[in-house]
């Protein structure tokens, strides 16, 4: 069963462990000067729980999309 869907946050720790476990960034909104990141691909709530519960990554993986996400907030509007 596909659980493809959308998921958004704030958490830019969150968000760089996503896109190292391989899901997407499809857009961001902002909510005063907050930067709300919309991430989406199959099993992203189970991928969101797995962070909350000590989820693993490669370091550099997850460093370098730090830098991204900084860099896409930044300077997209």
């Amino acid at each position: 069963m596909s659980n493809l869907m959308s998921h958004k946050t704030s958490n830019l720790y969150e968000a760089a462990y996503l896109l190292a476990k391989g899901f997407k960034i499809i857009g961001k909104e902002h909510a005063g000067s907050k930067a709300i990141l919309i991430l989406d691909g199959d099993g992203i709530d189970d991928a969101v729980l797995k962070f909350y519960d000590d989820g693993l990554v490669k370091a550099r993986l997850y460093s370098e999309n730090f830098k991204k996400i900084k860099d896409y907030i930044f300077t997209s509007h």
